[in-house]
């Protein structure tokens, strides 16, 4: 009876120890960032200014809404090495004292950089050598300047990209 005792705490011993923990991946950990985009003052570019504004993709899906923003966030592409946006300033206000209804193309050309996390979260994607190009489209151009504060986005607490309007 004691050897059937010890046997079965000896084999409960074996299973115990061969058990890997379960891989969860906390909340916490960093993902893919998106890109942060202040507004600044043409006037004063020390100044945020805040305005409404709607980004989308060029055939007008998946749009992004922000009303009296000073800083948004939008997600880049990581399966490829450019993201086509469509920035409209004072969506479907044609009555908006600036620049009623505007919109400009931003071409965000960047390479792109997988960065391991672990074996539960896998891969997040690191942007570097960001660039921007402008295309103001027939109803003029309502971005001043664009002015990046880093051109790599390895995180969403910096705002890399400053747009002076």
């Amino acid at each position: 009876m004691l050897k059937n005792w010890i046997l079965l705490m000896f084999a409960v011993l074996l299973i115990s120890l061969s058990c890997e923990r379960d891989d969860i991946c906390a909340a916490s950990t960093p993902t893919t960032p998106a890109l942060t985009i202040g507004f600044l003052s043409n006037e004063n570019i020390n100044e945020n200014k805040p305005m409404n504004i709607t980004v989308y993709k060029p055939d007008y899906s998946d749009s992004l809404v922000f009303s009296n923003a000073s800083s948004i966030q939008v997600p880049l592409r990581t399966d490829t090495t450019a993201t086509v946006l469509v920035f409209t300033k004072n969506p479907n206000n044609l009555v908006a004292t600036e620049d009623p209804d505007n919109s400009d193309t931003l071409t965000f050309i960047y390479t792109t950089q997988e960065e391991f996390i672990s074996s539960a979260c896998g891969y997040r994607v690191i942007f570097t050598n960001l660039s921007i190009l402008n295309n103001p489209g027939s109803d003029g151009r309502w971005i001043d300047d664009i002015n990046f504060t880093t051109r790599t986005i390895s995180d969403e607490d910096t705002t890399q990209v400053s747009i002076s309007h």
